[in-house]
């Protein structure tokens, strides 16, 4: 479902923000510490700090909806990703030392948009990682313009 572009894209310098709900199907949100898609299932693995956003990873259970939002800070490009949780664990020391990268790239990047390190500290953190897996069911365009909120077919064209 996630092309090799869009893949590209939720791998690079992206503002990710995640949501699960809770039994009352209120939303529970949170900020990703890292996405790619994993090439051998076509899964979303996502990065998320459970010290940071511990309700947001509570509610992340296998068999739950989650959405992921991921945009890029220098044009608001977006792309939207719903799908159902597959698993949940904590992070192996590999996926910490990607957490970290991305946390360190995003706080480099963001900086030189005029955001300090103390306006992100309350939302960028690779302390406690998760991996949250996910197969993805939907794909939107939520970039500002007259295609935002489109879904996007298999074919990768918005609908």
């Amino acid at each position: 479902m996630i092309d090799t572009e869009v893949a590209r894209f939720i791998e690079s310098k992206v503002m990710i923000f995640v949501a699960t709900r809770n039994e009352e199907r209120r939303p529970m949100i949170g900020r990703g510490s890292g996405a790619w898609v994993d090439a051998a299932t076509g899964n979303v693995a996502l990065l998320v700090s459970s010290s940071q956003w511990p309700s947001m990873v509570a509610w992340a259970k296998a068999g739950m909806p989650i959405a992921i939002t991921c945009v890029r800070p220098t044009d608001y490009q977006a792309y939207q990703i719903k799908g159902m949780i597959g698993s949940v664990r904590s992070a192996d020391r590999d996926e910490e030392r990607r957490g970290s990268r991305y946390v360190a790239a995003m706080l480099q990047q963001l900086g030189s948009l005029g955001v300090t390190r103390l306006q992100l500290s309350s939302t960028l953190s690779d302390r406690d990682l998760v991996h949250i897996a996910f197969r993805p069911r939907d794909l939107y365009v939520q970039t500002p313009g007259p295609a935002a909120g489109r879904r996007i077919t298999a074919e990768g064209q918005p609908q």
